[in-house]
């Protein structure tokens, strides 16, 4: 049994605003209103060390 036409998954394309990493300059995209929730979880992961963690 065959399918004549292609598997089609739903898409939804959301443009997000974007800042950039002071350390890494790396672009991450984030909720209005969750910028900082963002940004602290970046550094958390990316940069301990700039937040006084120890780092793994």
């Amino acid at each position: 049994m065959s399918n004549s036409s292609p598997r089609r998954f739903p898409v939804t394309v959301t443009h997000l605003p974007v800042t950039r990493c002071q350390i890494c300059h790396r672009t991450v995209a984030y909720r209005p209103g969750n910028l900082s929730e963002v940004l602290t979880e970046h550094y958390r992961r990316a940069h301990p060390e700039a937040l006084g963690l120890p780092s793994r």
